[in-house]
């Protein structure tokens, strides 16, 4: 299966109404962030699908992120805490560096005032955009789950560690 086609089925997990926002919203910000990477990611225990624009194959080194939940979405930021400066409508949301914006609508994102945000991310990341490049598309989801199956053995092989080590203390 191809990465854009398990990214639609993501999306299809969602309400009809959020589906066709964060659609709505993905498209514009791969107009707008041409090149980078869309690196995807699932968190289950949020219920939430979030794609980070990349410069690399990391999420983490992403400029923004769309964020898609069961009632909304959000435009987050990695380094929002530094855009206060640009924030004068006093958008973003969050206390800790990566900062958010709620989008109700697609058109949301044409504001001035988050097209401000997203040119200081830019500037902050120190990136310069290439129109005619195509970005590509990166499912992490599989890889989280991995990660998260590896945590929860090497949690339980500790576990059952420690439990025959304190029944061998017990014995001796």
């Amino acid at each position: 299966m191809s990465a854009e086609s398990q990214l639609q089925g993501y999306f299809a997990r969602y309400e009809p109404s959020i589906a066709r926002l964060g659609k709505a919203l993905r498209a514009k910000l791969r107009r707008r962030l041409p090149g980078l990477f869309e690196v995807v990611y699932v968190y289950a225990n949020q219920d939430a699908l979030v794609i980070s624009y990349s410069p690399t194959e990391n999420g983490y080194d992403g400029v923004c992120s769309l964020g898609l939940y069961p009632s909304e979405a959000k435009l987050f930021f990695t380094r929002g805490a530094l855009l206060s400066k640009v924030d004068q409508n006093k958008l973003l949301q969050g206390r800790a560096g990566v900062r958010h914006v709620v989008m109700n609508k697609a058109a949301e994102l044409d504001r001035p005032e988050v097209e401000a945000l997203i040119v200081a991310a830019l500037k902050l990341a120190k990136l310069a955009l290439d129109a005619k490049a195509k970005g590509t598309v990166v499912i992490r989801a599989e890889a989280q789950k991995e990660r998260a199956s590896r945590v929860r053995r090497a949690a339980r092989s500790a576990s059952a560690g420690e439990r025959t080590s304190r029944s061998h203390r017990r014995r001796v």
